[in-house]
């Protein structure tokens, strides 16, 4: 193994860094950052100027004001939203006429629900229930044995 004192290591740099070397590095990244950017700005102006030469007139019903098509957006949608359930809440809570030539009427919710319990929901008829060509359970005869 060879000893520190033979290789003159002192285990810590004895000399400084080079100044001119640092000195001249930052000036040539100095130098290469504003070629980068006059050439950036050159670029720019060249493409501004293709543009302006290949852009195009505006047409002539640029100007003009037109309403689009409807439906719209919509101005105030808070109002509106409350409007809509409002006359939601109204239908479900009053009687009218549904389809008045076919003597169809609309009653209140809480009216409907209490009829439904009264009369129960409607069946259909056992032989209308089965699919064709099937037989319930109960009409087929059991084999006892």
């Amino acid at each position: 193994m060879m000893n520190i004192t033979q290789n003159n290591h002192r285990g810590y740099e004895t000399t400084d860094a080079n100044a001119r070397s640092l000195a001249l590095s930052g000036v040539g990244l100095f130098a290469v950052i504003v070629v980068s950017l006059a050439l950036m700005y050159g670029a720019l102006k060249f493409f501004e100027r293709q543009h302006e030469k290949s852009a195009l007139p505006p047409h002539v019903l640029a100007d003009t004001l037109q309403i689009p098509p409807a439906p719209r957006l919509q101005i105030t949608p808070e109002r509106d939203l409350q409007a809509f359930l409002a006359a939601e809440d109204s239908m479900l809570h009053s009687y009218g006429w549904t389809a008045r030539e076919a003597g169809i009427v609309r009653i209140p919710i809480d009216s409907a629900m209490t009829l439904l319990l009264k009369r129960g929901l409607p069946a259909r008829p056992a032989a209308a229930a089965e699919p064709a060509g099937r037989t319930s359970a109960s009409a087929v005869p059991e084999e006892k044995p």
